[in-house]
């Protein structure tokens, strides 16, 4: 719930995942870390959600529009009602990043563990002055609140950092991305999950790249199924800003750091598979979403009692709850 309510409030999984993988680096569990991840995939799917609203005033668009920005919510709704429960009783990936991590970068890594020292190696080097000198310019703060003021700056320069690489990949490469859409979107499921997962990468956000496709399907110019594939791959492909994060550490940290960003990318890669491979899983994301906009389209008091409901009453209810009891 914490990462549902914290994305849909920064509107950026990769803010969430960016932070969750930096505090798992400081300590964190991985058992606390893992569920948050989850919840991330299932917050950024907000935005396109939005995006839909703007089509209320005329139906069909609407209709359109609506069922492709929620057959993303439904997706990552029955991914995370399938892998939370695994995870909670198998440590399931935990246990597979945890060995993927341990490959990469022990001392038999081989290539892969001196490319990723190489890499966290040179980013410590460069972030190492400013984070010293946040930490002396935060000395004057006593006891365990110099950790805690040195966090909320952590998160802070997060938040405008990711912002302002997001408004430059955008100026520089959404015509790009918008190229890449337009001409693999229609060639088959694996084309569009390609698509997906380049273009959120090229923008390093999958609420853009899916926001993207709801004027498409509203307009009618793509249909659901078409568009379908293509939100699965930007769920894979906004996982290279964790794993970015997870390269700024090194040694231990740097480990556990990876191991939390692989979490992600194991969690979406396998619902893929999972979910799309399964004929009787893979329609059920698009018959929710195509019920629950046919509904939307006659109510419109549906669409924002969804978005309200799923993204902001429930999570916040559900956190109060467990803090009283």
């Amino acid at each position: 719930m914490i990462g549902i309510a914290a994305t849909a409030l920064t509107q950026s999984s990769s803010t969430t995942t960016s932070v969750t993988v930096g505090l798992v680096a400081g300590g964190l569990p991985l058992g606390v870390a893992i569920p948050i991840m989850l919840g991330a995939n299932i917050g950024t799917t907000l935005t396109n959600t939005l995006v839909s609203l703007g089509m209320v005033r005329e139906q069909e668009s609407f209709r359109r529009g609506f069922a492709a920005a929620t057959v993303h919510d439904f997706f990552n709704l029955i991914a995370v009602v399938i892998f939370l429960p695994l995870e909670m009783m198998f440590s399931l990936l935990e246990r597979l990043s945890t060995f993927f991590a341990g490959l990469a970068v022990g001392t038999d890594g081989g290539p892969v563990a001196y490319v990723l020292a190489g890499v966290g190696s040179t980013i410590k080097a460069g972030t190492k002055p400013l984070a010293n000198l946040i930490e002396d310019t935060l000395s004057f703060i006593p006891g365990s609140w110099h950790g805690v003021a040195m966090i909320v700056v952590a998160i802070v320069l997060i938040l405008l950092v990711i912002n302002f690489i997001g408004k430059l990949l955008k100026v520089l490469l959404v015509g790009k991305a918008k190229q890449v859409l337009h001409a693999a979107i229609g060639r088959g499921p694996i084309a569009g999950i390609g698509s997906g997962a380049a273009v959120t990468v090229m923008v390093q956000s999958s609420s853009t790249s899916t926001a993207l496709i709801v004027p498409l399907a509203g307009s009618g110019a793509f249909t659901l199924k078409q568009l379908y594939p293509f939100t699965l791959g930007a769920n894979i492909g906004t996982t290279v800003t964790a794993l970015i994060a997870a390269f700024a550490f090194d040694g231990p940290a740097g480990e556990i750091a990876l191991t939390a960003a692989l979490a992600h990318l194991f969690f979406n890669v396998l619902a893929t598979l999972l979910i799309f491979c399964t004929p009787w899983l893979r329609d059920l994301p698009p018959r929710g979403a195509t019920w629950l906009a046919d509904l939307a389209a006659e109510k419109k008091a549906f669409a924002f009692a969804w978005v309200l409901g799923v993204f902001v009453v429930i999570p916040l209810a559900l956190i109060g709850l467990s803090i009283i009891f």
